[in-house]
């Protein structure tokens, strides 16, 4: 574990609103959770409950920021949202699910989303792996991401969902990538791949970035209870922790 206890910033965490709920009260329960586990700023998706998301943004600027989920198929009208999004909560990260859309990663109709996301500066990050949903894997496989590192070299990339099976591939692009990350959300401590976790022991402290989803039907307790078993190295642990959140989601 860390030498003391740090301020997390988590890129995937969501608000979520119980059934006829008052706005205050879904904001002072995820303020709570926030503050019981430590977590120093958390991102908020505009696309699943934008009501409470806005509210979040617009009363507690330095505790959320502001996400949404992407499609490319919509073309320009994608693109013009996205601009809106961007001027009037600041947005920081554009998540996007290759698979669910039916959508290759690198197929030419995302080119323009990529473009977009340098231009407004903000962090692109796409599931990447054999996804949850029982849908075709093969838009996600991380291979496709290279030609994409490489046209686009100031594009922050941040690979959700674990990479699996081929997370030596995803060590041996992010060694080839400098502008690629890999995120810890959806897995256990105890699930995130060795070959990971030593490449980041050894030159890819920059490139791990802590997201707090836990796996499906596990609890918040259970994962943050895990954490001391990831076996980081000191140096490590701040960097992924929190400062390279903050550096590639641009929220210092």
């Amino acid at each position: 574990m860390p030498p003391a206890p740090l301020s997390l910033i988590d890129p995937l965490y969501a608000l979520v609103r119980r059934p006829s709920a008052p706005v205050e009260t879904s904001l002072a329960t995820a303020l709570a959770e926030l503050d019981r586990f430590g977590i120093e700023r958390a991102g908020v998706c505009l696309d699943r409950e934008p009501e409470l998301a806005r509210a979040a943004l617009a009363a507690f600027p330095a505790r959320f920021f502001a996400r949404c989920e992407a499609d490319p198929r919509r073309g320009l009208a994608e693109l013009r949202r996205l601009e809106a999004l961007a001027r009037e909560h600041g947005l920081r990260a554009v998540t996007l699910s290759p698979a669910c859309l039916f959508l290759p990663l690198d197929d030419a109709r995302c080119y323009p989303l990529f473009a977009k996301c340098v231009e407004l500066d903000v962090a692109l990050c796409p599931s990447v792996g054999v996804p949850r949903e029982r849908v075709p894997f093969s838009p996600q496989k991380p291979e496709r991401l290279d030609p994409i590192a490489c046209h686009f070299p100031e594009l922050r990339i941040v690979m959700r969902g674990g990479c699996e099976p081929w997370q030596v591939l995803a060590v041996l692009l992010m060694r080839r990538h400098p502008n690629l990350s890999y995120a810890t959300g959806g897995l256990a401590p105890s699930e995130l791949p060795a070959e990971v976790l030593a490449f980041a022991n050894e030159d890819g402290a920059h490139q791990l970035v802590f997201a707090s989803e836990p796996p499906a039907g596990d609890s918040a307790e259970r994962f943050y209870k895990g954490l001391p078993e990831l076996g980081l190295a000191r140096h490590v642990w701040p960097l992924f922790a929190r400062d390279n959140s903050a550096r590639i989601l641009k929220l210092l």
